[in-house]
């Protein structure tokens, strides 16, 4: 069997890890497997590429950028394709799996990968196709993330906002809507199969596409996350007043982080302290630690380590890799209401809370967070969150997938 994997990013963001993870953890089965990606920061090759084996960018600069400048006035991608990877495909020995991720962001026209899967089907039967659906992007008319909003229930009318990723300034949605939706039916009748690691994503598809035609393989923390959660010391208790974290990319999107939430937090002065990890932190007070953007996960990890919990309160996530990773390090997290972190803190029994009881818990010791949220003992909510988001199961559950295709 060999394996693609595609993905706009190499080592960016939650779908890039899952799909840079199981092409990994493929390479280390035996499997054949080769990871194509878009662009790296800038257009560029990605700064990663020299340390993961087998990796391909795919798009030349001047194309995702392109995409770029017009996709504000077309909401869509017009430029893109697969097409200078036929050969090498329809000449591959043997059944190939083509499994795509992320194909939207200034990288790929979706109608130009629909006709490149006709003809490569054609050429070559045995070609398998599988599509993990990490957002929304597959119901909408051009929104990755919904925020709340359901109006793609309804054919994407109007656009409550132009600024939703990615962003316009003209609202095409109602224009395109249905010919995106025609392209994914045309994808399901060649056979593609789509999976989704969240339950509303899957339900979402389902209610568009039919029942069953979106399954579940929920995310698993990747191998480099396993290889420091072997070397982490458990810390049961810390010291001094409860340590809380706040993980995000861009800490000024409050889409990811409650602005407001985090005010509060720390409004509570010398009750808590806040650590941020991410980049353009707005927030400076003498209860805050910035510690910037930490592109070194062992380094991350062991930060978080020391933490009482991580508040979660993103609106626009559909799987947080970020949830199960602090998770599996023994980590309790206190996250708001949203689908995405209750379907996460339920694998390991939790719950999500309010706005008003994040203020109450971040003041608790962990092993009080732990009760409160995990309704048991710290230690017992480390062993069973260790045990809940393994990427080998993951793994498993997509090569059994593949093989039963």
């Amino acid at each position: 069997m060999n394996i693609l994997q595609f993905n706009v990013r190499l080592a960016e963001g939650g779908a890039a890890g899952v799909a840079l993870d199981l092409h990994q953890r493929a390479l280390q089965q035996g499997l054949a497997s080769h990871f194509v990606y878009g662009y790296g920061k800038g257009g560029k090759e990605s700064v990663s590429h020299q340390n993961y084996p087998q990796v391909i960018k795919h798009t030349p600069r001047m194309t995702a950028m392109a995409n770029i400048a017009l996709f504000r006035l077309f909401n869509r991608d017009l430029f893109g394709n697969f097409n200078e990877l036929y050969r090498t495909i329809t000449r591959t020995p043997g059944p190939v799996v083509l499994h795509f991720h992320v194909l939207h962001s200034y990288w790929l026209n979706l109608k130009s990968v629909v006709r490149f899967c006709e003809k490569v089907k054609n050429h070559k039967p045995d070609v398998t196709l599988v599509w993990t659906l990490h957002d929304h992007w597959s119901v909408t008319g051009r929104c990755a993330f919904t925020d709340g909003c359901e109006g793609w229930k309804t054919g994407c009318q109007k656009c409550p906002t132009l600024n939703n990723y990615p962003p316009v300034k003209i609202d095409r949605a109602h224009q395109l809507v249905a010919g995106k939706r025609q392209l994914f039916r045309e994808m399901l009748a060649l056979g593609c199969q789509f999976i989704s690691p969240s339950q509303h994503v899957a339900d979402a598809f389902n209610s568009l596409y039919g029942p069953g035609r979106c399954r579940i393989i929920n995310n698993g923390i990747d191998m480099a996350t396993e290889a420091i959660l072997a070397d982490l010391p458990p810390v049961r208790e810390t010291q001094g007043k409860p340590k809380i974290a706040v993980v995000a990319h861009d800490l000024r999107y409050d889409g990811k982080t409650n602005q407001q939430l985090v005010r509060e937090m720390m409004a509570l002065g010398d009750k808590i302290e806040l650590h941020t990890f991410g980049k353009f932190s707005p927030f400076t007070a003498g209860n805050v630690v910035n510690h910037g953007f930490e592109t070194d996960k062992r380094k991350l990890m062991s930060a978080l380590n020391q933490m009482d919990a991580l508040v979660f309160s993103s609106r626009v996530d559909n799987y947080p890799l970020i949830l199960c990773e602090a998770l599996s390090i023994g980590v309790p997290v206190i996250a708001t209401h949203s689908d995405a972190a209750r379907e996460v803190l339920q694998k390991s029994g939790g719950k999500t809370v309010s706005e008003e009881d994040v203020l109450q818990l971040v003041q608790l010791s962990k092993p009080e967070i732990a009760q409160a949220i995990f309704g048991t003992t710290l230690a017992e909510f480390s062993q069973r969150s260790r045990a809940a988001y393994s990427g080998q199961q993951m793994l498993e559950e997509y090569v059994n997938f593949y093989q039963n295709l």
